[in-house]
């Protein structure tokens, strides 16, 4: 039985962490194996991933986690690592 993720359950900093990398690694970096499989809460994601990549990471957070992420709010500051992404959703927690 496959268990759907409730948005607004468990919505810690690690485990909206989690959620990011295993998305980042498995719809964003599939064809680069050894990048995926070290991804890190600290790893430099604006080095991984375009422009694209950015726009559906930005849509994948949005639609997971229930939150807006406004166009300022796409910066180098709240885009730079996972870790920095998922403390930025996880102020947007209800």
């Amino acid at each position: 039985m496959t268990q759907a993720q409730d948005p607004t359950q468990d919505r810690s900093v690690e485990d909206i962490a989690s959620r990011i990398r295993t998305y980042v690694a498995s719809e964003l970096l599939f064809e680069d194996r050894s990048v995926a499989d070290a991804l890190a809460d600290d790893t430099p994601l604006l080095t991984l991933l375009d422009s694209l990549g950015l726009t559906q990471l930005v849509a994948f957070v949005e639609q997971e986690f229930e939150v807006e992420i406004d166009d300022a709010e796409v910066t180098a500051d709240n885009f730079r690592t996972v870790g920095d992404l998922a403390r930025l959703v996880g102020s947007k927690s209800p």
